[in-house]
């Protein structure tokens, strides 16, 4: 299908439409080809969705051209956004036209103008475009997004005088060069549509208790690598020069000294004087200045500057230290503290322009923390196993934290706490100076694109309402966030909240300067390190001009969930809601020799309990389902209510992640023996996958394919003795079938081969033991492919004692369990399509990607009753597939010839939980009321009968449906489960089965009558609802309890069976009565407003002070040119101040809004003028 567009433009001169072209010196250095990004995502969008700002793709690579249908083009299959960036060379001014194909939707920008917009499903359609380009660049984009099945996105043109269309060729299409293709895996989220600024997306403005002020004086533009103070109170700036983030560059720049002289007491960049004052620096990380002398830490060595002839210029250099350096472009020295003995700083390793780390390392010693003595220069390895260690600063107790930023054995970004001989999870080739010591976690975790992504140098805050947290900013995610640590059982861990953004650039280096204020060094790179729309530089400070601003303070751990602190004290409002005002879910991180990580076992958390303090600034939470080594994330969303103060202050940030490495109390598999491959050490390139279902856990280790492949499993055992070790594994045909080993080592010792015999396939799973000897306490068993051995097997987990954790669940009376959550019952079951199935550690069955269908293969039904429990963790969907012919490997047979009961939170009528898919949906009122939230277990009876599918929802009936489709049979038929898609997860537990030898008989119920009472000309009038066993009354689509509750206008009242009831025949189920009209509440007027400003830190503030003077409780909201600012609940009498601060020394003159409502139909609004002020 093709559909033309032309759109005629005048474009000489219209900057704001495409047509225009960019001079080629403008742009930066230039490759020929195509930028695409590929970015995997949950469930099908529906159409091109924004992301969320700072997202890292899945795939970011050049490609020729724009002309990709396979998987391997895009890099996925399904459910993701694709964005095509490139820059299109015209020679020759003209008419072109365009012509787009895509699969599914896509929206084409030129000039960063709409040309062509042909979103939504679709299925290889064409949509043209004309339009008249100057000789030039000009910018491309396309945004393009994949729903299920097949995929494709071409971009072609005529250019002027040709007569058919051709793919935009390779000679005309540049992209930027040099650039950091960073790439993370795992599921990406779109904007959602009541993700607001902090709430659900990054903060975009200022925090309102800073004023902005700029610093850099004209033409001066720093890529901030290292900001101090001198003893004269001027900043001393350190630019980065080259970082060359995708290889040496040929002709670099290298990195300078400036000192800032006026820096604390600017208000703006005319008031600072900045003076070079060294270069020629080997790409300078940190600074310390100390007497007379400034030092940087370069990449090879410590260098002291001086300026002996006191001619302001720093040129004599003494290299004070050296350290290793292999010549890697990414081996730089990172940060530069002090104490009156050593200097402290950390060494990244060495990568390769994809981003892994090289292999060997060219230099020794690389990713480790070290200190220089201060006397004799001499460098101490302190700690090792990190990666790209951004930063290094004194936390609480005077202790030393460093931040490490996402790549291969860091799935995610981290903050760690540095201690002598401490590894943290790095490894390297060759081995590092503490590869050996056992992995310390990280105190806090930073969630990659939800919280963080570049992250850089953390500080210390001494003063202020967070006084005793640490701030840190972040080169792509941008802005600045905020870490709250406590130690629990002695080590570190906390939470992350958004602190402030609203800066011009992306954040590299932080301090806090003499004068209490944060000055702020932004830099940016090529290619996505840097923070979209945002310059490559920066310089910045942030002046405290308030601590009011209403924020979470802390998130502490308490025995039984968290106990959430407020700066402000909470609503009336919020606090009379708490219970429901909060959303959590958990997950893990798993490092592997990848690149990056997904979060692993993902689940919703229940809060089950929410008490507010008496002075409303604490709230402690109640949470089930709480564990060790994850990271929680937390949300308060202002949807379906506004989260807000006393005074009527929205919360700042609604989210916090909090790393929970230690739970006090907790007892878990791995306490009981039980030892997940996928939680183990892996080495040599073994690493996680899912491809091959009914595995136990969230995955399991394999690419054990070449020599030094290793999965070390790290046990604790009671008692010292000869124990029963267990191993499950699959030993499939390649690259041989038959017998396979490994060789087996205990506590570093290698006891021998172990033999893992053919398993037929690599879909079958079998278990091997052997008795080993171990220590009392810790234990380590590594099984690893040496020299001699065959290695190429799968392994999915460790037990001591005895081979499996769980045990079998008991059916119900007449019923027969399927699956019982045991590894043994999973055997009965197979996988058509794609995705996997794992055994969760709660014993249920979690799903993984998809489109599969996990089918009972051990017999079909017909008339039976099929029970099973179900969970959702979030918007995702699932099914149980009933009565389809044996499938074979595709999932599609039970689609097209079985029924689907769905589950799903949100879709069509006929396609949410409850419904027979496509073919009749639920009664969404029964459907609801029955229905737990996501995160909770939701049970099904699917009761089949000759044509009839009765589904009952936690006891409810909430569809009695009458197949007539003669391409489905169910008079025989098997029954399956769905895993539907990339992203989607959805856990099934306790399936069982009852063969129906005859119909099931269900018991009558008969409604009693409603009754009605209605006095004119009262507000009184009511209708009572009788109390029946088996029958629920709705009014308006919604279940009315047992009882009398106030009528007004029309009410109808129906009755409907509940749970295993039908209704008596010939019984009344509806009644329906029209009370008289009663009058309204009163009006007037409601509050008294004055109307004031004054100057802060020079800048003016406008103050408006309500007075409620309507004899009632009100909500107000005073809307200004300056912005709005609202108060809930003001009480009878009270008087609120409401300060705007306008960031300007002068305003015009001009006029505030003052409404007000309240109850019983209170209305008023004020309008009150004022006048033009300056601080001057």
């Amino acid at each position: 299908m093709t559909a033309a567009l032309v759109i005629p433009l005048a474009m000489t001169g219209a900057s704001a439409a495409p047509g225009d072209g960019v001079s080629t010196a403008a742009l930066p250095e230039q490759e020929p080809g195509v930028t695409l990004r590929t970015f995997q995502l949950g469930r099908d969008p529906g159409a091109v969705c924004p992301l969320t700002p700072g997202t890292t793709p899945n795939v970011d690579k050049i490609m020729p051209t724009i002309d990709w249908s396979a998987d391997a083009d895009f890099g996925l299959s399904s459910n993701f956004i694709t964005h095509a960036i490139a820059n299109l060379h015209v020679a020759e001014a003209g008419s072109y036209e365009f012509r787009m194909t895509n699969d599914d939707g896509a929206i084409f920008y030129l000039d960063d103008q709409v040309l062509i917009n042909n979103d939504g499903p679709s299925d290889s359609t064409s949509v043209t475009a004309t339009a008249t380009l100057d000789a030039g660049v000009h910018p491309v984009r396309i945004e393009h997004y994949e729903g299920f099945d097949k995929q494709r996105l071409t971009l072609e043109w005529k250019q002027p005088g040709q007569s058919a269309f051709e793919v935009v060729p390779a000679s005309v299409l540049t992209t930027e060069a040099g650039v950091v293709r960073v790439t993370a895996p795992g599921t990406k989220s779109c904007v959602g549509d009541t993700d607001t600024s902090g709430d659900g997306m990054p903060l975009s403005t200022v925090n309102p208790n800073y004023e902005l002020v700029d610093l850099r004086p004209e033409g001066f533009e720093p890529a901030v690598s290292a900001l101090d103070f001198n003893a004269d109170g001027d900043l001393v700036v350190v630019t980065s020069g080259n970082v060359s983030p995708g290889g040496w560059t040929d002709d670099p720049y290298s990195g300078e000294v400036y000192i800032l002289e006026g820096a604390q007491g600017a208000d703006g960049p005319e008031d600072v004087t900045a003076v070079k004052v060294a270069d020629e620096l080997f790409n300078p990380m940190g600074v310390a200045v100390i007497g007379e002398s400034i030092f940087v830490s370069e990449r090879d060595g410590l260098t002291e500057l001086t300026d002996p002839d006191g001619d302001g210029v720093y040129d004599q250099r003494n290299q004070f230290a050296t350290w290793p350096f292999g010549e890697n472009f990414h081996e730089f020295a990172f940060g530069l503290i002090y104490d009156e003995d050593y200097f402290y700083l950390s060494l990244s390793v060495a990568i390769n322009q994809g981003g892994h780390s090289t292999v060997p390392q060219p230099a020794s010693n690389r990713g480790t923390s070290i200190k220089v003595d201060r006397d004799t220069g001499e460098v101490t390895f302190v700690a090792g196993g990190l990666r790209t260690p951004n930063g290094i600063a004194w936390g609480p107790n005077e202790d030393v934290f460093v931040m490490d930023n996402q790549g291969d054995w860091l799935p995610s970004s981290k903050l760690v706490h540095i201690e002598q001989d401490r590894f943290f999870n790095h490894y390297m080739t060759p081995a590092g100076p503490f590869d050996d010591q056992p992995v310390t976690d990280p105190a806090v975790w930073i969630p990659q694109n939800d919280i963080g992504n570049s992250p850089s140098a953390p500080f210390l805050l001494e003063q202020g309402p967070f006084a005793g947290q640490m701030l840190f900013g972040d080169v792509t995610y941008g802005g600045l966030q905020r870490i709250f640590l406590e130690q629990v059982e002695g080590e570190y861990q906390g939470a992350v909240f958004r602190h402030s953004a609203g800066l011009e650039a992306g954040v590299n280096r932080t301090i806090v300067g003499p004068d209490g204020s944060i000055y702020v060094g932004g830099i940016g790179e090529a290619g996505n390190w840097g923070e979209a729309g945002k310059l490559r530089y920066g310089l910045q400070k942030l002046v405290p001009v308030g601590d009011d601003t209403f924020d979470m303070h802390e998130m502490r751990l308490t025995d039984d969930g968290f106990a959430i602190t407020y700066t402000q004290p909470l609503s009336e409002e919020t606090a009379a809601s708490i219970a429901d005002a909060y959303t959590l879910s958990q997950w893990r991180y798993v490092p592997t020799s990848s690149y990056g990580g997904p979060k692993i076992g993902e689940e919703i958390l229940a809060v089950t309990g929410a008490e507010v303090s008496a002075d409303r600034t604490t709230v402690n939470l109640t949470v089930d389902g709480l564990k060790p080594g994850r990271v929680v994330h937390l949300r308060s969303p202002h949807q379906p209510q506004t989260f807000s103060s006393a005074d009527g202050q929205r919360l700042w940030n609604t989210e916090a992640w909090y790393t929970l490495n230690t739970l006090p109390g907790y007892v878990g598999p791995a306490e009981r023996g039980y030892y997940e491959a996928e939680d183990a050490v892996l080495g040599g390139g073994a690493d996680i996958d899912t491809e091959h279902s009914n595995y136990s856990g969230a995955g399991f280790a394999d690419a054990i394919n070449t020599v030094g492949a290793s999965v070390r499993f790290d046990v604790t055992v009671d008692e010292a003795g000869t124990q029963p070790v267990y191993l499950r594994y699959a030993n499939g045909p390649n690259p041989f079938e038959g017998t396979k080993t490994m060789s087996l080592y205990v506590n570093g010792e290698l006891i021998g081969p172990w033999e893992l015999p053919s398993t037929g396939t690599w879909k079958d799973w079998g278990t091997v033991t052997r008795d080993l000897d171990l220590r009392a306490g810790a234990n380590s068993i590594m099984l690893r492919y040496d020299e001699g051995d065959d290695g190429n097997v799968n392994l999915d987990m460790l037990s001591i004692g005895a081979p499996d954790i769980c045990t079998p669940f008991q059916a119900d009376p007449g019923y027969t369990a399927i699956y019982d959550g045991t590894l043994a019952s999973m055997d009965d079951w197979s996988l058509a399509g794609g995705g996997s199935f794992g055994r969760y550690e709660d014993c249920s069955l979690r799903s993984t990607g998809g489109m599969g269908l996990l089918w009972y293969t051990q017999q079909d039904f017909d008339n039976y009753s099929l029970k099973l429990d179900w969970k959702l963790i979030k918007d995702d969907n699932g099914g149980v597939f009933i009565g389809f012919p044996d499938p074979g490997n595709d999932p599609w047979v039970a689609v097209n010839q079985g029924y689907e009961i769905q589950i799903d939170a949100s879709d069509e009528p006929d396609r949410t939980t409850g419904a027979v898919y496509t073919f009749q949906g639920a009664d969404e009122v029964a459907r609801d009321a029955a229905l737990n939230p996501v995160g909770q277990w939701n049970s099904y009876d699917i009761v089949v009968w000759g044509d009839t599918i009765k589904i009952f929802l936690n006891g409810e009936l909430v569809n009695d449906f009458i197949s007539t489709d003669p391409a489905r049979d169910l008079s025989q038929g098997f029954i399956g489960l769905q895993n539907h898609g990339g992203g989607e997860t959805i856990y099934y537990r306790n399936v069982q089965i009852d063969e129906l030898d005859e119909a099931p008989v269900y018991p009558e119920a008969t409604p009693a009558e409603v009754t009605f009472s209605d006095e004119d000309g009262t507000d009184a009038d009511t209708y009572t609802i009788p109390a029946v066993e088996g029958v629920a009354y709705r009014v308006d689509g919604a279940v009315v309890e047992a009882g009398t509750h106030p009528g007004s206008g029309t009410v109808t009242v129906t009755a409907h069976a509940t749970g295993r009831y039908v209704l008596a025949e010939g019984s009344t189920a509806e009644w329906s009565h029209e009370f008289s009209a009663d009058d309204g509440g009163p009006v007037g007027v409601l509050t008294e407003t004055a109307v004031t400003t004054r100057c802060v830190a020079g800048r003016q503030v406008l103050v408006a002070s309500v007075t409620n003077v309507a004899g009632a409780p009100l909500d107000v909201s005073v809307e200004t040119a300056f912005g709005t600012r609202s108060v809930v609940g003001l009480a009878d009498g009270a008087t609120k101040s409401l300060a705007f601060t306008t960031r300007s020394v002068a305003i015009d003159g001009g006029e505030l809004t003052v409404d007000a409502t309240g109850g019983d139909g209170l209305d008023g609004q004020e309008v009150l003028a004022y006048e033009a002020v300056s601080c001057s």
